[in-house]
């Protein structure tokens, strides 16, 4: 034991140190993710590469906005000359506060162009005697190339100290040139050169644990980090439990002699016949039984033990029928149809799956309560049960079923299908009620559509999937409906982490007052630039986010970019109302009111600067509720908007207790304005209405100039769309709102 214990204090050294280095390599290897990841999605900021070519100024206030982001200490810009366009640097003052400043490379050559043409993105990077861990990536226009934006962070005293906390070692960075140490920071006020140096060496003293690790070379330098602490700080617990396990195990030892000897006379051959027992019991016999011929408590134990096999026996063949039986239909389960599935797939023979699901069965329990629902889930399992031609019926659960059939092939398919709908026309009576017993059929063949049987239930299921879109009673699989499943899953999937990550963004959308003549409301519209995708629409994630329960975090991300971006704005004299769109679950989330509301008191915004837009489908689902929380939000004085207004299922005495502000006409009936008369009428009604209900109405789908004049010309309060401006970066819209003002009175004159 106590070999053993010196033995778990040299693990327990061994251990701290390999794990300390594996946090500082993690922690570098992170850093570099980061960083990677970062300057990749920067190297496609359309505002960056816009200030490319102009003046060194601008572009260093773009570059340092994205450095600002993630507190990088290095950043810089090269061009595909190898000038260093930008390099700026953080320092602290003596106040201990960040200051930026140019790096001493500024438009000078880069060292080594080559390594960036080439795609080598990460790298250390000695300056002015600090060394800095950056990541490249490169900006390009199209497929040219026209320069490396790269961000970094020095490894110094800040980044020793964080490592420390975690470690619970003293942490030091040196450097060696040629022998000589020089320190770049530590977790402690002082570092001890002359400790560093027999650390190094391997020369230290054994009351100290230490380790060194060569993390870069750049030049004639080495890197180095070194971890050490006292060794007395790790080991003491354990120079004193060793003594304490030998007392409790002399101990423990001479208390269970005792009571072996004292209990082994009386019982141990009535327990060893128990122990045969239960290892028959344990092998699966239970046809033998144990005889103790004793009225003690062993005896009863005896008896008992024998009443416990039998019940175990009878609960064992309850259990394993059970376990491939569907406990509502009796009929084989999921599991009785994969061990039927692979038992077909080893003999090799072709066979049809399908998989059936019962019609309109959510209409029956809605009705007639979900006994009723069983009633005819038992039915149709019978009647399919009943048929000859079917191999296996297995009941999946709720309103589905699988059904093997050997003897089907594609050829006389319509043939066994008919017998299933036979079987199934008759209707069903329950309490005096017909029900009609309909279903639909998705259907795969082995092995034409999978050869792994396993798999083949799938491909059933999305022939029923297209099956029920289509309203067939049958469809069979074909390989074209399984496009975009996996690009599906995998948006599914990467949107959890799309927002941690940093890959949506916001563009903005003008709206042009056409009374005004110029420009007061942007819509805020996200954008997601998946790392592997590209950009990815709005249109194919959407719907995803309220689908999966990530909408509430997907607008809450929204609604604090935009008011961020609302801040920014007002700090550069530019008042614009910003509008913000919310869906149904956003009107279900309790937390989404309180939310808004102590944003606004945060920052000290005026509500009515906000507009919020709702379809009309999202009252659909709730009206009352939906009505009260948006007369909540009027009463705080925010604007709320009906988007999409004259493509959802609401009616004008709906939309008369809709306590919104604003109309905003569908694009599909302004984008033909010039063409269909009929659109002409829709539109000027739709005007006509708002106004006279007290309603400002917007206009989206601009895209020519006669809408624009046609829409002015009728008293349209916002226009909005391709005509006037595309959604664009907030950086972009600043610029253009710039020029928008004389260019929009040159250009549209008849609208003064």
């Amino acid at each position: 034991m106590y070999s053993s214990n010196k033995a778990d204090e040299q693990l327990t050294i061994t251990n701290r140190l390999n794990n300390a280095e594996t946090l500082f390599q993690t922690e570098f290897d992170s850093r570099s993710f980061y960083l990677n990841g970062f300057a990749e999605t920067v190297a496609f900021d359309y505002g960056l590469i816009n200030n490319f070519d102009e003046d060194a100024r601008s572009l260093a206030v773009a570059l340092n906005n994205h450095r600002n982001r993630i507190a990088a200490n290095l950043a810089m810009i090269v061009d595909q000359t190898g000038l260093i366009r930008v390099q700026l640097i953080t320092d602290k003052d003596d106040n201990g506060k960040t200051r930026i400043r140019r790096g001493s490379e500024h438009q000078k050559a880069f060292g080594d162009l080559s390594a960036l043409i080439d795609g080598e993105t990460g790298r250390f990077y000695q300056l002015d005697g600090n060394i800095y861990k950056i990541s490249f990536s490169a900006i390009k226009t199209g497929p040219a190339t026209i320069g490396w934006v790269g961000f970094g962070f020095r490894v110094d005293s800040e980044l020793a100290s964080n490592l420390s906390k975690t470690t619970d070692l003293i942490i030091d960075f040196v450097a060696n040139e040629n022998g000589q140490l020089r320190s770049l920071g530590s977790s402690q006020t002082d570092v001890d050169l002359e400790l560093s140096e027999r650390i190094i060496t391997n020369q230290q003293s054994e009351e100290v644990i230490a380790r060194a690790y060569k993390f870069a070379s750049v030049g004639s330098a080495d890197y180095l980090v070194l971890m050490h602490g006292a060794r007395d700080d790790f080991v003491a617990l354990l120079q004193n439990r060793w003594v304490q396990l030998l007392l409790l195990t002399a101990m423990t030892l001479m208390l269970s002699l005792t009571g072996a000897y004292l209990i082994a006379a009386g019982i141990t051959k009535p327990v060893k016949a128990l122990v045969e027992q239960a290892k028959k019991l344990a092998a699966g016999d239970y046809n033998q039984t144990v005889k103790i011929a004793d009225k003690s408590e062993l005896g009863q134990l005896a008896n008992e033990f024998n009443v416990m096999q039998q019940a175990i026996l009878a609960r064992e063949n309850t259990i394993s029928h059970r376990a491939y039986h569907d406990q509502l239909t009796d009929l084989p389960n999921r599991n009785m149809l994969k061990l039927t599935l692979s038992q077909l797939g080893k003999q090799h023979e072709s066979f049809c799956l399908m998989h059936l699901n019962i019609c309109r069965l959510k209409d029956v329990n809605d009705t007639l309560g979900h006994d009723a629902g069983d009633k005819v889930i038992i039915e149709v399992g019978k009647r399919l049960n009943q048929i000859k031609a079917l191999n296996l019926v297995a009941h999946l659960g709720a309103d589905e079923f699988a059904i093997i059939c050997q003897s089907t092939t594609a050829d006389n398919i319509n043939a066994t299908m008919d017998i299933i709908h036979d079987s199934l026309h008759k209707s069903f009576t329950y309490q005096g009620i017909a029900l009609q017993l309909q279903v639909r059929v998705g259907i795969a063949f082995y092995p034409e559509h999978q050869a792994d049987t396993l798999l083949l239930l799938q491909k059933a299921d999305t022939a029923l999937h297209h099956c029920r879109q289509k309203r067939h009673d049958f469809e069979i699989y074909d390989p074209s409906q399984d496009s975009n499943t996996v690009e599906r899953l995998s948006l599914i999937n990467d949107l959890k982490t799309a927002i941690s990550d940093n890959q949506l963004t916001l563009f903005y959308q003008p709206k042009m007052n056409l009374q005004l003549q110029k420009v007061t409301h942007v819509e805020a519209l996200v954008r997601w630039f998946h790392p592997t995708l590209g950009m990815v629409p709005p249109d194919k994630f959407i719907h995803l986010a309220e689908q999966t329960g990530q909408i509430n975090a997907l607008t809450r991300w929204v609604f604090h970019e935009a008011v961020r971006q609302h801040l920014a704005w007002r700090e550069q004299g530019i008042m614009l109302n910003m509008a913000i769109n919310i869906s149904a679950e956003n009107l279900k989330d309790p937390e989404f009111y309180p939310l808004v509301c102590d944003c606004f008191t945060e920052h000290n915004l005026d509500p009515s600067c906000f507009t919020l837009e709702v379809t009309e489908s999202a009252v659909v689902d709730d009206p009352e509720a939906a009505i009260a929380l948006l007369s909540r939000f009027k009463e705080h004085g925010i604007h709320l908007s009906i988007d999409d207004y004259g493509t959802g299922y609401s009616s004008l005495a709906q939309l008369k207790h809709l306590p919104v502000h604003e109309l905003k006409i569908d694009k599909s009936f302004v984008m033909k304005l010039a063409n269909d008369q009929d659109d002409q009428i829709i539109v000027k009604s739709t005007i006509e209405l708002a106004r006279n209900m007290g309603l400002t109405i917007v206009a989206e789908g601009v895209e020519d100039e006669f809408s624009l004049k046609w829409l002015a010309e009728h008293h349209c309060t916002l226009a909005q769309g391709f005509f006037i401006s595309r959604p664009v970066p907030a950086d972009e819209l600043s610029t253009w709102l710039a020029d928008s003002a004389e260019q929009l009175t040159q250009y549209y004159p008849q609208l003064a």
